[in-house]
């Protein structure tokens, strides 16, 4: 086992760290760099402080993460062949989220970084309770919908020992680059075909959505060796209910690729050391959308005057 001290912060890509490259190169900075070591309890102050702003997620992301969270326990239960009461089990689930809301709200995360951690709560942001409640009645919905789909019945005919519910390998190398992708859902059909499954719990967003199952479906290609046009990529919003099948070909996924290459290019380009991985803060220029600061988890340290 390697100890804390070994833990080496080396370069990988994936979607998420692309998303933040793209919206605020220092941004960028803290979270890949700034906050690395911060879990450990003899890391400097600011290193922790920047670890803990880190693990913070908006509302939205919070009940998106429950979401799949749940629909990722559905599946094992179907996979040990128990059924789920519909209603109770979403009960349940948020009966958990008001134990995360009351764990962040008290300001556990702050000694225990990896409990529940929600910007609003960091940032003191007023919200009404009925915000709150339009919130777990939005996860409530999607659940709803989500046990009705056509999709998961159609999935619960197959047999589940040709689902992925997480245990597929999630990084693999592309060109020399650690690529972690992650579906949130895979199996087999009865035709032989591959098909995977993004969970969707918010507005949908066409290009990063198709930007995400692009890279779904390079995962297919490269780790299971299976060509796009055997491939079946669905997008199920649980919120409309709507799910849309994508197909993709050799030519999408060759931008796929040279989408991830130039993104990998222009993130090693701000590294004083690429090899390395070295990252000097003052290479890493602040956005300057105000907005986006509005919502960042770093604008204590980055732009406290906000």
């Amino acid at each position: 086992m390697p100890t804390m001290a070994e833990i080496v912060n080396s370069f990988s890509w994936s979607r998420s760290r692309d998303n933040t490259f793209q919206e605020c190169r220092r941004k960028y900075y803290y979270h890949y760099y700034g906050s690395w070591g911060g879990w450990d309890a003899t890391a400097g102050e600011e290193v922790r402080r920047l670890y803990v702003l880190k693990q913070l997620s908006s509302r939205q992301q919070w009940a998106g993460r429950v979401a799949h969270d749940a629909i990722e326990m559905a599946f094992h239960a179907f996979a040990d062949g128990r059924d789920i009461p519909v209603e109770p089990f979403v009960a349940d689930v948020i009966a958990r989220m008001r134990g995360d809301w009351r764990s962040s709200k008290a300001g556990r995360y702050r000694d225990e970084p990896k409990t529940p951690a929600l910007f609003e709560h960091e940032y003191a942001v007023d919200l009404k309770p009925e915000v709150w409640q339009a919130l777990s009645k939005n996860v409530a919905t999607c659940l709803r919908n989500f046990f009705r789909l056509p999709l998961l019945a159609t999935i619960r005919k197959t047999a589940s020992e040709h689902w992925s519910i997480e245990h597929w390998s999630k990084v693999f190398d592309f060109e020399g680059t650690a690529v972690w992708v992650a579906p949130d859902f895979g199996f087999w059909t009865d035709e032989g075909r591959l098909a995977l499954v993004d969970w969707k719990t918010g507005a949908a967003n066409g290009a990063a959505a198709a930007f995400q199952l692009g890279c779904y479906a390079l995962y297919a290609n490269e780790v299971l060796g299976v060509p796009p046009v055997k491939v079946d990529l669905y997008e199920a919003n649980l919120r409309e209910p709507r799910v849309t099948q994508l197909q993709w070909d050799d030519a999408r996924l060759q931008q796929i690729k040279e989408q991830v290459r130039l993104s990998v290019r222009s993130m090693k380009a701000y590294l004083v050391d690429p090899e390395a991985n070295v990252a000097v803060p003052a290479d890493f220029e602040k956005t300057e959308d105000l907005r986006i600061c509005r919502w960042c988890n770093f604008r204590a340290v980055c732009r406290p005057e906000l």
